[in-house]
């Protein structure tokens, strides 16, 4: 005991005052994350208590009044600015307090954190993501997503418990091939949709729907960003990272699969009253686009099979197809699609009234039956951000689906030009995902902070000690990575784990140990979100969805889905990434 002891004062640095408050920042941070806080904060302003009109009356009626009764008439208010404290915000003002109070220094901590340390590259981790979200928005905006969706409820849509696996099955084809945050956007408003049409329950489709895609966004190096940050600091190659996951992915899908089945039985009806004269193919709105789109996708992930034979970094294989897929949509927008004729009207200053509006794409017959008009409520987020800019002239505002952006005067009429000329390029910058960048950027500086500290050593003296071997280790990094999603989210939570599983002093165990924690990490990382709906982002954006197409999917609700499954798909994944660990030498 003495021993150990001492084995762990020579390893590990002492604790400070700076690192005590370096981790409540860090737990502050987190809990603000999962659950943001909105905060007014007054700012004093002088506004006239009169109205324009009464000061212009009263000046020409007055004009000798004395500047004194001019200041009188005037009223101290407060304007409250709402501030967010939530993702983007939250590890910022962290790390602003761990600055003010010396706890860590600009150059040291704040820099490594920004350009990287242990393998772990910051910048080229955003790049990578956003290059691959832009081509996956970009095909979901094209319509091509919801086609899919729309015919194969069609075709299978009158037996629901074939449905069901059918959702299921597409979920999971669809995370393998863009990822859990796309299909989550996509299919979640389809479903509540198709509830509406036929009566049935979306409950249990909307939670098939979402555990696979949180399933399946393991099979893939690109599927979630969790892969991404393990993998690129372990320097895991595309073709080496698929060799290893594809069959704990297939295990855990075939688990999950299963106990969702049973576990829905009671709730999903046999037959299903569906309109048969649903057309899909109204759904695909742009079909050039849709191919283009697929096509560049598919060279993408070919690209990446390829470049880990020659050792080329991901995010530089990966940008060019993103600009690629950006200057596709530009030339599509541009000879494919025109102005409507209110818009030519606004630029001449005719009177709306005395125009006819006209779809945005030159089609010969716009009309439509109403079981087209039943299609088109199918309002996913991609086509409600295409009505990015309803220009309000009095309060000169862009609004959007989800959200108001406030727009400057002079930006406004750039915004309207870009909004009809490139709709798609609009459209799909609008939906790229910015709030991933303060985010992820802010973590990893507090992360490198709590390394700095003294408490990523600990982690990895812990993990170091409960890992004798291969078999544990797997099982072991697998069920506490799934459990901490739940405390403080899949992404910081993968960064921590990955700068411990890094540090020296987990080092010192065997390779195959290491190797078979960091590939636990990954499946903990992606099954630890099909726990609660804290385990990541896609699942606080899914229940926002959800609410908005008024499907309440409350936190125990949710919970009560997933606890017979995660058990399931954690041990089958798991026990699946044993053998191969043991098999393969």
């Amino acid at each position: 005991m003495s021993a150990a002891a001492e084995d762990s004062q020579q390893e590990l640095p002492p604790l400070t005052w700076r690192s005590w408050l370096v981790l409540v920042m860090f737990i502050l941070a987190t809990i603000f994350v999962i659950y943001p806080v909105h905060i007014p904060i007054p700012i004093p302003t002088l506004r006239s208590g009169n109205s324009k009109k009464q000061q212009t009356a009263t000046a020409n009626l007055s004009p000798s009044i004395p500047e004194e009764t001019d200041k009188q008439a005037r009223q101290f208010r407060w304007l409250f600015y709402p501030v967010n404290l939530d993702k983007k915000l939250a590890p910022w003002i962290a790390i602003l307090v761990l600055l003010a109070s010396t706890a860590i220094t600009f150059t040291k901590e704040v820099v490594h954190g920004f350009v990287g340390s242990d393998g772990i590259e910051p910048y080229a981790i955003v790049i990578l993501i956003f290059a691959l979200a832009y081509i996956c928005i970009s095909l979901d905006q094209s319509g091509l997503l919801s086609y899919i969706a729309m015919h194969v409820t069609k075709r299978w849509g009158q037996n629901g418990r074939l449905l069901l696996l059918c959702f299921y099955v597409l979920s999971t084809v669809m995370a393998v091939l863009t990822s859990n945050d796309v299909v989550v956007l996509c299919l979640t408003p389809i479903i509540c949709i198709f509830s509406d049409v036929t009566g049935a329950d979306a409950e249990p489709f909307l939670m098939a729907m979402f555990i696979a895609a949180n399933t399946a966004s393991m099979a893939l190096y690109i599927g979630n960003p969790t892969n991404i940050i393990a993998s690129q600091a372990n320097n895991i190659s595309f073709l080496l990272y698929s060799a290893w996951m594809i069959l704990p992915f297939l295990g855990a899908m075939v688990a999950g699969g299963i106990v969702l089945y049973l576990a829905s039985l009671s709730k999903v009806p046999r037959n299903i009253d569906i309109d048969l004269r649903i057309e899909p193919h109204s759904m695909l709105t742009r079909p050039w686009q849709a191919v283009l789109g697929a096509v560049v996708l598919g060279l993408c992930l070919v690209a990446l099979s390829v470049s880990s034979f020659f050792g080329v970094a991901v995010w530089i294989v990966t940008l060019p197809f993103g600009a690629v897929m950006l200057i596709v949509d530009i030339v599509v927008d541009l000879y494919f699609t025109r102005p409507s004729k209110v818009a030519l009207a606004a630029e001449n200053n005719v009177p709306q009234e005395n125009v006819q509006p006209i779809a945005v794409e030159d089609k010969e017959d716009i009309s439509r039956s109403p079981i087209q008009a039943t299609s088109s409520l199918i309002y996913t987020p991609t086509e409600q951000i295409q009505d990015i800019c309803e220009q309000d002239s009095t309060k000169n505002t862009c609004q959007a689906s989800q959200s108001k952006c406030f727009i400057k005067r002079p930006f406004s009429r750039v915004v309207e030009l870009a909004t009809r000329r490139v709709p798609t390029v609009t459209a799909v910058v609008s939906r790229l995902p910015y709030s991933i960048v303060p985010f992820s950027l802010g973590m990893f500086i507090v992360i490198e902070s709590l390394a700095e500290q003294g408490w990523t050593p600990r982690l990895a003296w812990l993990l170091k000690h409960i890992c004798p071997s291969v078999v544990p280790t797997v099982f072991i990094v697998g069920a506490i990575t799934a459990l901490a999603c739940n405390i403080m989210n899949n992404l910081p939570m993968t960064i921590l784990f990955t700068r411990a599983l890094k540090h020296s002093i987990f080092q010192q165990v065997d390779a195959k140990t290491r190797k078979g924690a960091l590939f636990a990490l990954i499946i903990g990382s992606n099954l630890g979100a099909n726990f609660t709906l804290v385990g990541s982002l896609a699942g606080i954006m899914f229940q926002g969805i959800a609410s908005q197409k008024k499907r309440d999917i409350a936190y125990f609700t949710f919970l009560r889905w997933c606890i017979p499954v995660l058990p399931v798909q954690l041990a089958v994944s798991c026990a699946i990434l044993a053998i191969e660990m043991i098999v393969i030498k």
